[in-house]
């Protein structure tokens, strides 16, 4: 490989030139910009600007409001297809529901129907005395 010098090699012309005394005058220039520059800027705070917070928290009120909303109506159409493939599914027996669910679930659905039970009962006496 053959070293290439760019001082004396006459082919590499970069295309850029530098004026003469440039970085003579060019610390003079700059404190006169500087200088020139404003002194004080305009400062906005945060906190008095009340309508950003009051926009951030409308913001975040929405979105978790949107969130739950469409959480719960996933669970919902969850819960109705369920219902509706049991109710529509004439192959699976009760048996093989209870293998499926938990002591837990069972307990509830225990609880839920003797509920049931009472209400109409008492709903019953209620009609007929």
């Amino acid at each position: 490989m053959k070293k290439i010098d760019l001082e004396n090699d006459n082919k590499i012309v970069t295309g850029f030139k530098i004026p003469d005394n440039y970085f003579d005058s060019f610390e003079d220039r700059l404190m006169q910009k500087i200088e020139s520059a404003p002194e004080k800027a305009k400062v906005v705070s945060l906190w008095q600007r009340k309508s950003v917070w009051i926009s951030g928290v409308a913001a975040v009120f929405v979105i978790s409001i949107g969130t739950w909303i469409y959480f719960e109506q996933q669970k919902t159409e969850s819960i109705e297809i369920s219902q509706e493939y049991l109710a529509y599914e004439s192959d699976i027996t009760t048996e093989d529901i209870a293998k499926h669910l938990t002591d837990d679930e069972l307990t509830n659905l225990e609880l839920e129907i003797t509920d049931f039970d009472t209400q109409t009962e008492s709903y019953i006496n209620e009609y007929l005395n």
